[in-house]
C-alpha cells in the first residue's frame, strides 16, 4: 500500500494518495456497484493529491483512462468532494460556474456528477467520524444531465462508508503487519544501538521512508540522540542535545508523557514557533513524537519523520502507541542488560587473578574472554601461584555453569586451590586430592575440571609434572613448531568423588618451547567436534610460533573464538626461555 500523507485543510489536498494508479480488485467490485445501484454507466474509487487523481477503482471510462487509472487536477471533479469533505453533486457540470471549465466534461465525458468522501475509521469506534481525514471520493458520473435525488445520494453515502471500511481494513492489516514485524526484530535486539538501528530499519520500509530517531534522557535534564544518522541527510549537530524545557515537540512529548503528531511540517512550525531558534530543521514533512514510558517512568522519546505529509497520521494514533510500547520494552530490555553486564564486568574483572610479577625466567599470559550473551561470565579461571621457595605452579580450570552462580562457585574453588598450592610444596596431585575432600566437608557444592602443572628448572632446561581432572589436553608447542598434546588418561572431574585417585604426568620441555592451557570455550563452537577444535588450535600454535606470546594468545582466539564465543574462555600460556 502506498503511504498518505496531507495536512487536510478545508482547501487543502494531499501530497501523495493511499494507493497507486493501479487497478485494484476490491476497489473495481465498488464502483461496480456503484453503477448498478445508481444506474450509471461510470462509476469510480478516487483518489485525489496536489498532483493529480488516481482510480485504483473504475467502471466505464473511455479509454486510454481505464487503462491508464489517473489524470490530472484538471480533469477532477473529485478534488471538490475532498477539498470540502462533504458530498458534492452537480446535474449538468458544463452549467455549475464551479466545474464548467474542467476538462473531464469533453475527455471523460462527464455531465452529471456525485460523488462522497471515502474516510478511515476511527481506531477505537471502527466508525468514520466526520472530523476524519479524506483518503478518496467514490463518485457516480453519467454522460447525460440528471437530477440526484436524496434516496440516490444516499445509497452513494452507503457505499462510500462500506469502501471507508475496507480501506480502513486494509490499513489495520497493514499496523498489524509493521507491529509483527517490528516486535520480531525488536526481540533480537540485546543493546540501546541495536534497538536504535532495528526501530530506524523496520520503520523505515515499513512506514514509506520514515526517518526515526531514539533520544534518551542523560540525567542531566536533557534528552540526547542514540545516533544522528537515522535522520534526515543534513540534521544539524545541535540537535544531538535537547534542553527538556525546550520549546521543540520531542521535548515537550517528554514533559507531557503524550503523542504529539505533525501531518505537516506547517503544523509543526505554527504549534512550536520557536522551534528554529536552536537550529534549522532538516527537510521533512510529516513528523510524530512518541514518549517511551515503562508504567510511569520516561526512558525516552521516539521521533519519526516522512518526507512527505502523511494523511492517515491522525488515524493512525493507534499504531504510534503500539510502536513507542514495543520500542520502550525493548529499550528497558536493552538497559537493565546493559547493567547487568556492567555489574558483571566488575565482577569478572575481581575475579580475575593478577600474574605475579615474578616467575624466574618463564614468560606467563593469561587470557579470559567472555560469553556473547547473558551477564558475559562464568565459572572459567587461570592462576599462576609462586610458592615461598619459589616453585611455578600453573592452574586452569572451570567450574560447571554459565552464570554469575558458576562465577561465584568458581571464586571458592580457586581460592581454596590457591591455598592448598602455595601451603606446600607437594606434587600437582596433592593439591587436588585436597581439594576434593575439602568440598564436601566445607559445604561447597561445585563440580569442576582442571588441570595443575608444576614447572621445574633443572641444567638440562624444564620440566613439567600435571595432573588432569577431567579437562581438556594442554598443547605443548616446541621450537621447531611441532605440537605436542599432553594427554595421559584423564581423571574425573573435582567435586565428584572426595577420595578419586588422582595420578601425576611428566614431560621434558625443551627450551624455547611454549605451554598452552585452555578451557573447553576455546574448542567447543555449534558445528565443530572437540577433535576438531583441539586441531584448530594446534593448527594457530603452528603458524604463530615465533610470534610475541600476547599476539600469540590473541591470535588464537581470534581464529578459534571471534566474537561469538558461546561459553566463556581462559586461556594460560608460558613460554620457557
Amino acid at each position: 500500500m502506498q503511504k498518505a500523507a496531507t495536512d487536510q485543510t478545508p482547501t487543502g489536498l494531499a501530497e501523495t494518495t493511499l494507493l497507486p494508479a493501479h487497478p485494484d480488485v476490491d476497489l473495481d467490485r465498488f464502483a461496480r456497484l456503484g453503477t448498478l445501484a445508481l444506474g450509471v454507466p461510470v462509476a469510480l474509487v478516487s483518489m485525489v493529491s496536489r498532483h493529480g487523481q488516481v482510480f485504483p477503482g473504475a467502471v466505464g471510462l473511455p479509454e486510454p483512462w481505464q487503462t491508464e487509472r489517473e489524470t490530472p487536477l484538471s480533469h477532477s471533479l473529485c478534488q471538490h468532494v475532498v477539498t470540502s469533505g462533504a458530498v458534492f453533486a452537480v446535474e449538468d457540470a458544463r452549467l455549475d460556474p464551479l466545474t464548467a471549465d474542467s476538462l473531464a466534461i469533453p475527455d471523460l465525458g462527464v455531465v452529471a456528477y456525485a460523488g462522497a468522501p471515502l474516510r478511515l475509521p476511527d481506531p477505537g469506534t471502527g466508525l468514520a467520524e466526520a472530523g476524519s481525514p479524506v483518503v478518496g471520493v467514490l463518485c457516480a458520473i453519467d454522460g447525460a444531465p440528471r437530477r440526484w435525488t436524496d434516496e440516490q445520494l444516499g445509497v452513494l453515502k452507503d457505499l462510500a462508508a462500506a469502501c471507508s471500511a475496507e480501506l480502513g481494513l486494509r490499513v489495520l492489516e497493514e499496523r498489524n503487519r509493521l507491529l509483527l514485524r517490528l516486535g520480531d526484530a525488536l526481540v533480537g535486539a540485546r543493546t540501546v544501538e541495536e534497538v536504535s538501528t532495528t526501530v530506524a530499519r523496520v520503520t523505515s520500509t515499513e512506514l514509506g521512508g520514515a526517518w526515526s530517531g531514539l533520544l534518551l534522557p542523560d540525567g542531566h535534564g536533557r534528552l540526547r540522540f542514540t545516533t544522528l544518522e537515522t535522520l534526515p541527510p543534513g540534521t544539524a549537530p545541535a540537535w544531538r542535545t535537547i534542553d527538556l524545557d525546550a520549546p521543540v515537540p520531542s521535548a515537550a512529548a517528554a514533559r507531557e508523557r503524550r503523542p504529539i503528531l505533525f501531518a505537516s511540517v506547517e503544523e509543526l512550525r505554527a504549534a512550536f514557533p520557536l522551534v528554529e531558534t536552536k537550529a534549522l530543521m532538516p527537510d521533512f514533512a510529516a513528523s510524530a513524537y512518541l514518549p517511551l514510558l515503562v508504567q510511569d517512568r520516561l526512558i525516552g522519546v521516539l521521533c519519526l519523520v516522512w518526507a512527505t505529509e502523511r494523511q492517515t497520521l491522525e488515524a493512525e494514533a493507534d499504531v504510534w502507541s503500539a510502536l513507542a510500547r514495543f520500542t520502550a520494552q525493548a529499550l528497558d530490555r536493552a538497559m537493565l542488560d546493559a547493567e547487568r553486564r556492567s555489574r558483571a564486568q566488575v565482577l569478572q574483572q575481581s575475579l580475575l587473578p593478577r600474574l605475579p610479577e615474578s616467575t624466574g625466567r618463564l614468560q606467563v599470559r593469561g587470557r579470559y574472554v567472555p560469553a556473547t550473551r547473558e551477564e558475559q561470565i562464568g565459572g572459567d579461571w587461570y592462576d599462576v601461584v609462586v610458592g615461598p621457595q619459589g616453585a611455578v605452579t600453573l592452574v586452569l580450570g572451570d567450574v560447571v555453569g554459565h552464570d554469575m552462580a558458576a562465577a561465584a562457585t568458581m571464586a571458592q574453588v580457586r581460592g581454596l586451590l590457591r591455598a592448598f598450592v602455595w601451603d606446600r610444596g607437594e606434587s600437582p596431585t596433592g593439591p587436588v586430592e585436597r581439594l576434593d575432600r575439602a568440598l564436601p566437608g566445607l559445604g561447597v557444592d561445585a563440580l569442576a575440571t582442571l588441570v595443575v602443572a608444576c614447572v621445574e628448572e633443572g641444567p638440562e632446561g624444564y620440566t613439567l609434572r600435571w595432573t588432569n581432572a577431567g579437562h581438556p589436553p594442554p598443547v605443548l608447542l616446541h621450537p621447531d613448531g611441532r605440537t605436542e598434546l599432553l594427554t595421559g588418561a584423564p581423571d574425573l572431574l573435582v567435586g565428584l568423588v572426595a577420595d578419586a585417585p588422582r595420578h601425576e604426568h611428566v614431560v621434558d620441555v625443551p627450551s624455547g618451547s611454549t605451554l598452552v592451557l585452555y578451557t573447553d570455550g576455546l574448542i567447543e563452537q555449534r558445528g565443530r567436534s572437540l577433535v576438531g577444535g583441539i586441531e584448530r588450535v594446534r593448527e594457530s600454535l603452528r603458524g604463530n610460533r615465533s610470534t610475541d606470546l600476547d599476539v600469540l594468545l590473541d591470535t588464537l582466539l581470534e581464529e578459534l573464538v571471534g566474537n561469538r564465543g558461546e561459553d566463556d574462555c581462559a586461556l594460560l600460556a608460558v613460554r620457557f626461555p
